[in-house]
């Protein structure tokens, strides 16, 4: 039966738009993924579905994935990948897949394998093994270890031991290495935790414990800042809470133990108390009383403490798991009583006015909100007057709510401020018949709002003022072309004028993505001239204008001969 690559191999072609790649990629790199590709540096090509998986040779040896659906997606496990959307190695996977001749066969490598190996006999099916596991030192311990383990008896000092050896203490920076360090502990550790099976649960949990400080502690020698321990890190993270679950200490001990390790911060490693750990009621009970007693006798000290940040940090790690059983308890007044022993700042008595409005408690809503507008700084002033706004509306003082919504304008104008101060014209009922002429006036009234005043033009759709204001200083380039867009249809010059405004802002970045953008909105803007039927006489002109400008940047040139050679 035919395998589906043929039908994968149909379809790539108008999944991977090789034009929109090369321009994604920039030139170098596309042509880097060309030569790769032609030197025959892509193997191990493998179609799943719409997953494509390949190693590509460069410098060293690298797992290139894309993802053809839902949406095409690149990764790649070398260094450039981290702050590229697409490497060359990508790019040598993608041309690769463009070729029907370079797609896997019918028969797997793998499935080749198989068949080739059951014709073998035993005795040379091992031979075989062997050779290869001579040649590959971190498998060889690997199987050396598995062979040890099944043929005697592992204490839990040895397995320590061997703990240490699959994560000895080194320093190492180089992102390369501390892949090939993790590679090869993962396959040692994976022996490691089989032997741990045969051991008692007590002496399974010490292990584990071991592996979890040994782990923390290599990492503080080494720069895993790609994550290459995750696999490692997720089995701790996956056994910790199964093996807790099954000591047989008494239930005030685990809860305890559980207290002791809410929100640690000594590992960077480390099951989260609330997330990771399923325990008994009878522990669960324990654990809340531990955390209750906590909370009251650090709140009494929070009300003397000159320093309070460490006070509340240490009582919000004990509050959390209060809290999460009022939740789900649906008690809302102990989650309220929680969160009013928490509160010591602004942003905390706002957060606690909010929720007792949204529990229909209007006159505790507004006894918190007096609270936070005593500690208010600057900073807070609009949140506070925000929060007002809800309070009395909720109060039925609707007088008030807006007074509250226009200081909060004047406070600080700006267009978000205008859009909130408009909907809360609308939910009044829009007490205010001046409201357009006031609020513009006030961004008339400084130089500084002027994108302000301009998104404001756009929104009430006064494109007169809008064209003005865009030509009077530094304006937003987003919002040129929002107003260029409108403009397009009625008045194509204007529109070109705007868009010729953006462009040279983004050519005199001097950077190629920059180029790449200023390209894009040439060839946005000649679309929508031709489809609203508009002659191109002025924007071939004024194309041309621009690469004579910019001549002396040569990418930038490049690009305009590329896209726009006629017009030159």
């Amino acid at each position: 039966m035919k395998s589906d690559n043929s039908s994968i191999a149909s379809i790539v072609p108008s999944l991977i738009d090789m034009a929109e790649l090369r321009m994604l990629t920039g030139r170098e790199t596309f042509t880097k993924g060309t030569q790769l590709m032609e030197k025959g540096r892509v193997s191990n090509l493998r179609i799943q579905g719409a997953l494509v998986t390949a190693d590509v040779r460069g410098s060293y040896s690298y797992q290139v994935m894309i993802a053809l659906k839902p949406e095409l997606q690149f990764s790649c496990t070398c260094p450039a990948a981290d702050y590229m959307d697409v490497c060359k190695h990508a790019v040598a996977v993608a041309l690769q897949l463009r070729n029907p001749d370079n797609l896997p066969t019918e028969e797997s490598d793998e499935q080749l394998l198989r068949r080739y190996f059951e014709q073998k006999k035993p005795d040379e099916l091992i031979d075989l093994l062997l050779q290869a596991l001579r040649s590959n030192e971190s498998l060889m311990k690997a199987w050396l270890l598995d062979a040890r383990l099944a043929s005697e008896s592992i204490s839990l000092v040895q397995l320590k031991k061997m703990v240490t050896k699959a994560l000895p203490a080194s320093e190492i920076w180089d992102w390369h290495q501390v892949y090939g360090y993790f590679s090869e502990a993962e396959p040692q550790l994976d022996s490691i935790w089989k032997a741990m099976e045969k051991l008692p649960i007590a002496e399974q949990w010490a292990l584990t414990e071991h592996v979890l400080k040994r782990l923390n502690n290599v990492l503080q020698r080494i720069d895993d800042s790609g994550g290459h321990r995750f696999t490692i890190e997720g089995q701790i993270l996956e056994k910790m809470p199964v093996i807790f679950e099954k000591l047989d200490w008494p239930a005030a001990k685990k809860a305890q133990w559980l207290f002791e390790h809410l929100g640690q911060t000594e590992y960077d490693v480390f099951p989260l108390v609330e997330e990771h750990f399923v325990v008994s009621a009878e522990v669960q009970n324990c654990l809340l009383k531990l955390c209750r007693d906590a909370v009251e006798t650090m709140a009494a000290e929070l009300k003397m403490a000159e320093q309070p940040f460490d006070v509340v940090y240490r009582m919000q790690k004990c509050a959390r798991p209060l809290l999460q059983a009022a939740q789900q308890n649906g008690d809302w007044r102990e989650e309220g009583r929680l969160l009013s022993l928490l509160a010591h700042d602004c942003h905390d008595y706002l957060k606690l006015s909010q929720f007792y409005l949204e529990h229909k408690e209007e006159l505790d809503a507004e006894d918190w909100l007096l609270k936070a507008k005593k500690v208010a700084t600057s900073h807070n002033q609009i949140a506070c007057l925000h929060q007002e706004v809800r309070v009395k509306i909720a109060l039925g003082e609707s007088k008030q709510a807006w007074n509250a919504a226009w200081r909060s304008f004047e406070h600080r104008p700006s267009y978000s401020e205008f859009q909130y101060l408009f909907a809360v014209h609308e939910e009044l009922g829009q007490p205010e018949p001046e409201l357009l002429n006031k609020v513009e006036q006030i961004l008339q009234s400084a130089p500084r709002l002027g994108n302000e005043l301009l998104a404001f033009y756009i929104e009430q759709k006064q494109l007169e003022k809008a064209k003005v204001c865009a030509k009077a200083g530094n304006r937003s380039r987003t919002q040129i072309l929002q107003l260029a867009d409108l403009l397009i249809v009625s008045e194509p010059e204007e529109a070109l004028v705007l868009y010729r405004q953006a462009v040279k802002g983004l050519i005199e970045e001097t950077h190629a993505s920059s180029y790449e953008q200023a390209i894009k909105l040439l060839l946005r803007l000649q679309a929508r001239l031709k489809a609203n039927r508009h002659p191109l006489n002025d924007f071939k002109h004024s194309v041309a204008q621009l690469a004579t400008e910019y001549r002396r940047k040569r990418n930038m040139l490049a690009l305009f001969n590329k896209h726009f050679a006629d017009y030159l």
